[in-house]
């Protein structure tokens, strides 16, 4: 659906243009990636919403416009305006690779990459993957934030707007013990700061809507429920997001029925790490699809389906069911926190075809700890069998995906290896040739994997790696470029961890 942007030709609903004074504060809001992938990130809405509705502030949005090479000189969707020309620059990143692309932007501004030799912008950084570890980033941003948006956004904006013409004061002013990890005062302890409920005053109703893809590209997005219930030992978001923190239903009802006016789309997306977790979720998806809503529920595990979903989720309109059984081996299952059964996802999807869900995403991870040739046997033997009982069949209606396991800060499983991309190659084109033509099979990377591993285990050591990356233009190539530039051996950081190491995220407390 989309295509390359370029900014210049952006039309958008919902956009805010504001003109102000010059002392307002003016704020860059960037998120390190496409045009689209922002436009589907709530978080960044929150942001852009939240800060443009203090009357002193001015918020405008920067994206990269390709994801390797050198940028032109970025200037904001709203005005057209030099990144350099703000007073601060506010950055979400969910991704560790994505992090070569805030300094790509920095670069093509002519913005000092190092905050050692840059007063202004101030540049302050949040989002999962700073969380996890903020440490690859320490020598480039001013602040790192840690924690969610309602406990984080205010306080740091009012600091701003009080001590914006003072960096070494507004940098004092916030403390480790509000989520607020400033590098150069060398924080030992950083809390994370989390919502205590999920409230209004943060979820836009209104949200930027692309007006170049017709009415089949707008949508409103609902944050549903936050955290989660489940303890799948290898994901990121459900350890670092916990508890499940629920929307209620009135809320819900709310944003909805007031989305297609400003939205002008009657299609809601309910997020979730997974849906029918939420208490009311029945009676929030019986709603919108008695209401005549469009409806997506992109998240849903296996287990909390019933043939009563299912037919709901048709009826709303979705054709597509995503899962992910990660793998096809019980004891493998049981070891990652995510139980395998065969049956279940058997009778499920056989259900599904009955009821008209028109096609199957799968999801399954390979280089688990304790995997061998025999467990991605039984991955290809699952999936051929699962066609044959369920269906399901064709490139048109068998989508399944693999992902390399990537060990990630603050899960139980941050201690295992990350495997070698050569063994992880093998174990994909065993995969491409047993399933080539039954289904649309992809793969992510092993090598871009191994890149996602080592930033996300690194220490300030990376920074410098990653500004070298980002000055020889990014890409796969340039990212072992950089790593020979200063010595830096990838298997120090992707073998197994002992527990008695110290290691990098250590300074970051998550509570639960």
């Amino acid at each position: 659906m989309y295509k390359s942007v370029r900014m210049s030709k952006v039309r958008e609903l919902n956009v805010i243009r504001k003109k102000g004074k010059p002392s307002y504060l003016k704020i860059a809001l960037l998120y390190p990636s496409l045009y689209h992938v922002a436009l589907d990130t709530l978080s960044f809405h929150m942001l852009y919403y939240f800060i443009n509705s203090r009357p002193r502030l001015i918020g405008e949005r920067f994206n990269i416009t390709a994801k390797s090479g050198y940028e032109p000189p970025p200037l904001s969707i709203e005005s057209r305006s030099p990144l350099k020309n703000f007073d601060v620059i506010i950055i979400s990143v969910h991704y560790e690779p994505d992090f070569v692309n805030i300094v790509r932007l920095l670069l093509a501004a002519d913005i000092p990459v190092f905050s050692s030799n840059r007063n202004k912008p101030y540049i302050i950084v949040g989002g999962p993957a700073v969380i996890s570890n903020p440490e690859p980033l320490a020598e480039i941003a001013d602040v790192l934030t840690l924690g969610e948006i309602e406990p984080i956004l205010p306080f740091l904006l009012d600091k701003l707007e009080e001590l914006h013409d003072n960096k070494g004061e507004f940098l004092d002013s916030l403390p480790p013990e509000k989520g607020f990890y400033v590098p150069v005062r060398n924080d030992e302890k950083i809390i994370v700061n989390k919502a205590d409920r999920l409230t209004l005053d943060f979820h836009p109703i209104t949200q930027i809507q692309p007006l170049d893809y017709g009415r089949r590209g707008r949508k409103t997005m609902v944050e549903a429920m936050r955290g989660c219930i489940r303890n799948c030992k290898f994901c990121l978001e459900g350890n670092i997001f916990k508890p499940k923190r629920e929307r209620d239903f009135d809320q819900i009802r709310l944003i909805v029925d007031k989305s297609e006016e400003y939205n002008k789309t009657r299609k809601i997306v309910l997020l979730a790490l997974s849906y029918f977790d939420h208490s009311q979720s029945d009676k929030i998806l019986e709603y919108l699809v008695n209401n005549g809503y469009e409806v997506s529920v992109p998240s849903i595990r296996v287990e909390t389906l019933s043939i009563d979903r299912l037919e709901m989720i048709v009826a709303g309109g979705q054709k597509t069911l995503t899962i992910a059984p990660e793998t096809a081996d019980v004891q493998l299952g049981i070891n990652i926190g995510k139980p395998f059964v065969k049956s279940i996802i058997e009778e499920l999807l056989s259900s599904a075809k009955k009821v008209g869900i028109k096609s199957v995403k799968l999801y399954f991870m390979i280089g688990l700890p304790g995997e061998t040739d025999s467990h991605i046997l039984k991955i290809s033997e699952f999936i051929r069998d699962l066609s044959v009982k369920t269906g399901f069949k064709g490139v048109r209606e068998l989508k399944v995906s693999f992902n390399p396991f990537i060990p990630k800060p603050h899960t139980p499983m941050q201690w295992f290896s990350f495997e070698d991309v050569a063994t992880l190659k093998s174990k994909i084109n065993f995969l491409r040739r047993n399933l080539g033509g039954l289904a649309d099979v992809r793969f992510y990377d092993p090598k871009w994997a191994q890149v996602q591993a080592i930033i996300s285990r690194g220490g300030r050591e990376i920074s410098n790696v990653i500004v070298a990356w980002a000055t020889y233009g990014g890409g796969l190539g340039n990212w072992h470029r950089a790593l020979k530039k200063f010595n830096i051996n990838p298997r120090k950081y992707l073998g197994s961890l002992d527990p008695s190491m110290s290691l990098p995220w250590q300074k970051v407390v998550i509570s639960y």
